[in-house]
């Protein structure tokens, strides 16, 4: 699973963000019933546009926020990092990055662990940081 960096209490913790997808939908879940409906969304917007998707049920499941894998999204980044990844190590280094010039040109800012390699998860971390998180709403 992807990870994320946070600040807590002054100290970087990982968090799983399936995990944390987990812990809002069972948080949100206000019946238990294992689904969320537009009244326990509320003013959620990721919710809300993935509720009143075409073809929606008029409910969401956990399997439909939780992210199914390590990468769900980006496909062709995976598939273009795959290509690059000429020794099949699943990391690029310095050298394999150059046929992505967007990582060649922010390589030292993408090797996130400083092994001179670069991971989809180091890509999939640094994606999910820069993502939009939800504000506490104001009462």
């Amino acid at each position: 699973m992807g990870t994320l960096l946070s600040q807590a209490a002054g100290k970087a913790v990982c968090i799983n963000y399936g995990k944390r997808m987990e812990i809002m939908f069972i948080r949100m879940d206000l019946n238990n019933d294992g689904r969320l409906d537009a009244s326990e969304v509320g003013e959620n917007p990721y919710l809300k546009r993935r509720l009143n998707r075409k073809g929606s049920i008029g409910y969401l499941l956990l399997e439909d926020i939780k992210p199914p894998g390590i990468h769900p999204n980006g496909k062709r980044l995976q598939r273009r990092f795959k290509q690059a990844d000429i020794d099949g190590n699943g990391k690029l280094n310095r050298d394999e990055a150059q046929s992505i010039r967007w990582l060649a040109n922010n390589f030292n800012r993408l090797d996130l662990n400083n092994d001179s390699d670069i991971t989809m998860e180091e890509l999939w971390m640094l994606q999910r940081s820069l993502a939009p998180h939800p504000h506490p709403r104001s009462h």
